[in-house]
């Protein structure tokens, strides 16, 4: 007996081009690494011929993830 032939993810999810992806209100928030209100977040909405869905989130902190000045590496020392 032969196994069925494979589809493709092409034919499995067909290509929507009535959708389309939206960040929510941003608002601000406490980063617990930094130990400051510079973690921002938004919600990633999904809009379609449908309605609207939250996907989910898009958090970024001003401090912790700026790529042009990187916070430098942690040194924990131990007693």
């Amino acid at each position: 007996m032969t196994p069925p032939p494979r589809r493709t993810a092409a034919a499995v999810l067909p290509l929507r081009t009535d959708v389309s992806l939206h960040a929510g209100h941003v608002r601000a928030d406490w980063c617990t690494t930094c130990k400051a209100w510079t973690h921002l977040i938004a919600d990633l909405l999904l809009l379609s011929s449908d309605g609207v869905s939250t996907i989910g989130t898009w958090e970024w902190c001003e401090i912790c993830d700026d790529p042009d000045d990187p916070l430098p590496a942690r040194r924990i020392d131990r007693a």
